[in-house]
């Protein structure tokens, strides 16, 4: 067994729901792992800004690693979706897969996996199966709105991140280092 991945069995968690914290609660996870020698692989797709995890990571190396796919840009809907959003959201899934079975990482992180889903850029049944053959000690995150109900009963543990209230209604955008 190498360096940096887990000694027991890994699960399969998933956060979802409309709340703030989905990304942030799976950082968090890693953080946390890094501590103890884990390393944490982190794929996110639809992230359309800078976001100041990707510049953190360097501090971490090597127990943290986190990788973009797709382009700079926000989807509102899925008229939005071409191809070639389709093909970077592909790429970016093998990449994931590539570090699940690697023997490297012991958690691996799929950051608004559930959205790129919910807007078609990779289907369900890609995810499905990358659940059932994940090795036994990697431990999968799987984070984004949109959870559908077939990913939520093969996973191990599901948090709802739940809006009670959000300045956004109050007009305050998205603030760096602390929304990005």
């Amino acid at each position: 067994m190498g360096k940096g991945i887990l000694k027991e069995k890994g699960y399969v968690q998933i956060y979802t729901g409309e709340g703030k914290g989905k990304t942030t609660a799976a950082l968090g996870l890693a953080l946390r792992a890094s501590g103890h020698g884990i390393k944490t692989y982190v794929g996110q797709f639809m992230k359309g800004h800078n976001y100041g995890e990707i510049k953190a990571a360097r501090f971490l190396k090597p127990y943290l690693t986190i990788e973009k796919y797709g382009r700079k840009r926000f989807f509102h809907s899925r008229g939005e979706i071409d191809e070639s959003d389709v093909k970077l959201a592909k790429r970016g899934l093998e990449k994931i897969k590539e570090a699940v079975f690697s023997g490297d990482y012991g958690i691996v992180v799929l950051d608004e996996v559930l959205t790129a889903l919910h807007f078609g850029l990779i289907g369900k049944e890609e995810i499905l199966e990358l659940i059932r053959s994940k090795p036994q000690n990697v431990e999968l995150v799987l984070t984004g709105r949109f959870a559908p109900d077939e990913l939520i009963r093969e996973s191990d543990l599901v948090t709802e991140m739940k809006e009670i209230k959000h300045y956004y209604s109050k007009g305050i955008t998205a603030r760096k280092g602390i929304e990005y």
